[in-house]
């Protein structure tokens, strides 16, 4: 018997069968639904398609099906195209230098097919009758058949060979969101490209051919579209263009920056940061700008081969790109002058309060005797109290969340809107926001739809009357709308509602409060709800009793 180094029998190693074989490489590149659209939209455009319809049922499990009008496959051809590594855009490891397709690698049909059942349907323009070719349970069938020029791919079954892969995915409606995100990332990038997206066989996204700003306004909403500056920049081969949002519009997440690198969608967290740069002093802190950014350079000078799922490129000349980036924003936001003291303590500083704190009338702290008395705040931020035999510290961003918070989940009526605010949301988040109405209302929202992907808030919740909401209804909607995802109980939404509806709305740390409105956030505080910590978990105050305050001053 043959033995390896640690004593153990050899003989183990074996190469696995093919199918076995085949069903891991697939992983590579098939990970949910929605790489299946990635992968088949990439090659309807590498096909010259100028039209695209994707259909999706049960979440892509059941099916995922592209149609375009682009070039299609001749018979021979339409049966090679499921060979693994087989494909029409390279033909030498030096095309590898110089990458000028989405895709490449001939491994996307192939991996596809080892997971799912397949049927295409392709007809080029010079030929008379169509081919459709047949994957079913791994056998391959080609026969004649009538079929439009271009290409119709059909991906039913997903997984049903590989259980374990399907237990991961999340709901079948997550996952068709996650496909309706993958089109509107490729319809952000070929705007004169038609899109269309059907889910379960409702029509979820219809892009006709359209300009940059336009597509924009599909994805991030046409009001904040409107609001978009353009971005113009080049040098010899690199080019920068697209849309930036002003400075009167943030986000607290990225997820409204969007980057495509010779028409290649692609995150990079370093592109986002010299996004951000030239924002610094315009923006509030916390706050990420909105932007579409194109950039354009010699296929030569980029990488699109270091990511199993070319999400990712590599740059030759990454400081060329990076400073190309940030000067193109730089000088778009050129007209928005720098205010230095912008987010630091103190600033800004009016003369009277922008967002007062009301009591609530009728709550146990508008009727109390007051437990502790105002006197001042520290660095902006804290509120200093005196009670009886003891000093408190508020946080008044906590302090307000949590009491903000509480109102909502008690039920705070309705404070009409005057006028009502109209939202226009990108078509994911209409979606959400369509199906979720009813838990809004519990909160206090009124809310219509209003055309398509439109909707009138007529009334939002009384808690929030005399808040200042920074970006006004429509940036809080925004913020709220991730969490209006599938998957939470109805009361574990509510609750997630109002924490992030009260952490937008309430006072933030630097933001100058009067005697008067500290006083009214106190006494709310501790008399109506006692709260220790904001929904968040951090603490809202803390206290010094005179013990304490006399042993730091080593008198005990």
């Amino acid at each position: 018997m043959n033995l390896d180094l640690r004593g153990e029998a050899m003989g183990i190693i074996q190469v696995l069968p093919r199918d076995v074989a085949g069903s891991i490489a697939a992983g590579e590149v098939v990970e949910r639904p929605g790489s299946v659209v990635k992968e088949l939209v990439e090659n309807a455009l590498d096909a010259g398609a100028t039209a695209i319809n994707v259909e999706i049922a049960g979440g892509g499990l059941d099916l995922v099906r592209v149609s375009d009008n682009g070039c299609g496959l001749a018979r021979d051809d339409a049966s090679l195209a499921l060979e693994r590594f087989s494909t029409s855009k390279i033909r030498a490891a030096s095309d590898l230098n110089a990458i000028r397709t989405l895709g490449f690698r001939g491994e996307a049909l192939a991996a596809i097919s080892a997971v799912a059942d397949v049927a295409m349907l392709t007809r080029t323009a010079e030929e008379l009758e169509g081919t459709r070719v047949v994957v079913r349970d791994g056998r391959l069938m080609v026969e004649p058949a009538a079929s439009p020029a271009g290409c119709s791919l059909a991906v039913s079954r997903l997984f049903y060979n590989t259980p374990a892969r399907r237990k991961f995915l999340k709901s079948p409606l997550h996952e068709a969101e996650l496909c309706q995100e993958t089109v509107l990332r490729y319809a952000l990038a070929f705007p004169g490209v038609a899109f269309k997206l059907s889910v379960d066989g409702r029509e979820r996204l219809v892009a006709p051919p359209a300009g940059p700003l336009e597509r924009a306004g599909l994805a991030l909403g046409r009001e904040v579209a409107a609001e978009m500056l353009p971005v113009a920049w080049q040098a010899g081969e690199l080019r920068v263009q697209g849309h930036i949002s002003s400075p009167a519009i943030g986000r607290s997440r990225r997820d409204g920056q969007h980057f495509f690198v010779n028409g290649r969608p692609i995150r990079s967290g370093l592109l986002a940061v010299m996004l951000e740069r030239p924002y610094a002093g315009r923006l509030a802190p916390g706050r990420s700008p909105l932007a579409v950014i194109h950039i354009t350079l010699d296929p030569a000078l980029v990488d699109v081969n270091v990511h199993p799922r070319k999400a990712e490129v590599r740059f030759a000349q990454e400081r060329a790109v990076y400073q190309a980036l940030s000067q193109a924003v730089s000088a778009a936001l050129a007209p928005f002058p720098i205010q230095e003291t912008l987010g630091l303590p103190g600033w800004p500083f009016p003369e009277t309060p922008s967002a007062p704190l009301v009591l609530a009338e009728g709550s146990p702290a508008y009727q109390a005797s007051r437990q502790a008395e105002a006197l001042g705040q520290v660095h902006n931020t804290y509120v200093v109290a005196r009670a009886f035999e003891e000093l408190i510290v508020v946080d008044q961003h906590a302090a307000h969340e949590a009491v903000l918070t509480e109102r909502l989940l008690a039920g705070s009526g309705r404070a009409p809107l005057e006028p009502p605010a109209r939202l226009a949301l990108p078509a994911n988040e209409a979606e959400r926001l369509a199906a979720n109405l009813d838990a809004l209302a519990d909160l206090g929202w009124e809310i219509e739809p209003f055309g398509v992907y439109g909707f009138v808030v007529r009334s939002l919740p009384a808690a929030l009357a005399g808040c200042e909401l920074e970006g006004g209804v429509p940036a809080l909607m925004a913020e709220l709308n991730p969490e209006l995802e599938a998957g939470h109980a109805p009361e574990a939404l509510r609750e997630r509602l109002a924490a992030r509806t009260a952490c937008r709305a309430a006072v933030k740390a630097g933001d100058w409060l009067s005697l008067e409105q500290q006083q009214a956030l106190l006494d709310e505080l501790l008399a109506a709800w006692s709260p220790s910590t904001c929904p968040h978990g951090r603490p809202a105050l803390f206290r010094l009793s005179v013990d304490e305050i006399e042993r730091r001053f080593l008198r005990r």
